[in-house]
């Protein structure tokens, strides 16, 4: 006998309907937010950064390579110069939106340039040193009492060495200093031109294999490490504060890159940067790539200031305060944790 079919209690469907219903209410912006988050926004923000030597911009270039500055919207260009010092003038001429030199290139500046601003420290670095050729008759500091020692002027080794000499009970006038590029400071000791060279990494290991063995190279910095900052003008501050978060975000990006696949991080750099794997070693070492602002870095820019004041370099001007001159809002916003600046 057959039985009638009875229909569907459609009472039941309901609840696993709603369920089906709250789970893509639920889902989707999810999805929809993710897809957003790793796709590159449509219109990116332009952003000239003048990099000073490339070797020494480890999270600029990983984050550049791996693509971090356009995952926050920002088409970048970087202007490979020199030095620290051209970086900054080219900050100064408006041809470059930030510039990365080393603190007292900034103190430097900031007599006369009174909207430089700072919004970062990406690397800290002990890499100066007085490198010297052994068959000078030097073989302790003192003995560079009447030597001809190479350097490049108006840089961070200008400042270190002089604070080297007066620690080592040398007045300046018992030296003769000659002021070269760094190019012809490492070329004048392998020559023999000088007895001595004020210089950092990588021109000291060059130096050295160069020499043979006959060179002794003591540390300049004694213990202070120097910051290689990243500076911005004012305007910038008013007119793009969002460009300068999602370019720290991208920094902070290369950060972690850096800390959690380091060779892959030193390939990077090497090959960017045009540098052999035992170059970049002699770099590396002695580098600490971290994206921070640390209170240590207002007493070392005040102290510089000091001794430039003391060199006659400040033209008489009073120095500004170097805690105004520090841009704290984008950090804080990226990465509080590792601001420690007291305002």
């Amino acid at each position: 006998m057959d039985e009638t079919k009875k229909p569907a209690d459609r009472t039941s469907l309901k609840p696993a309907v709603i369920v089906i219903a709250a789970v893509i209410i639920l889902v989707v912006p999810v999805i929809y937010f993710m897809a957003q988050t790793l796709m590159p926004p449509e219109h990116s923000e332009p952003l000239i950064i003048a990099t000073g030597p490339p070797y020494l911009s480890a999270l600029t270039l990983i984050a550049d390579e791996n693509g971090y500055f356009e995952k926050y919207g920002l088409n970048v260009t970087l202007i490979e110069t020199p030095t620290g010092n051209d970086a900054v003038r080219k900050l100064l001429a408006g041809t470059a939106d930030l510039a990365y030199a080393a603190e007292y290139v900034g103190v430097k500046n900031s007599f006369d340039a009174p909207d430089l601003r700072i919004i970062a420290s990406t690397m800290k670095a002990d890499i100066v040193s007085v490198i010297v050729r052994s068959d000078r008759d030097i073989s302790v500091p003192s003995d560079l009492k009447g030597k001809t020692i190479a350097l490049y002027k108006g840089t961070i080794a200008d400042y270190y060495f002089g604070k080297f000499l007066a620690a080592n009970g040398i007045d300046p006038t018992e030296v003769n200093i000659v002021y070269l590029t760094p190019e012809e400071v490492a070329e004048s000791i392998i020559s023999g031109d000088a007895d001595a060279a004020v210089i950092w990494q990588p021109f000291v290991s060059q130096i050295e294999r160069q020499l043979a063995g006959d060179s002794i190279t003591w540390s300049v910095q004694g213990g202070q490490r120097y910051y290689r900052l990243t500076f911005v003008m004012e305007e910038t501050i008013h007119d793009r504060p969002g460009v300068l978060r999602d370019y720290l975000r991208a920094i902070d990006d290369a950060e972690t890159f850096l800390h959690a696949h380091e060779p892959e991080a030193r390939e990077i750099v090497g090959q960017r940067a045009n540098k052999t794997y035992e170059e970049l070693g002699t770099i590396w070492g002695n580098n600490w790539f971290v994206l921070s602002l640390d209170q240590g870095l207002i007493p070392t820019m005040e102290d510089e200031a000091r001794w430039m004041a003391e060199q006659n370099m400040t033209g008489g001007k009073t120095p500004p305060s170097y805690l105004d001159m520090i841009y704290q809002d984008a950090m804080l916003e990226v990465k509080p944790s590792a601001v420690t600046v007291i305002g």
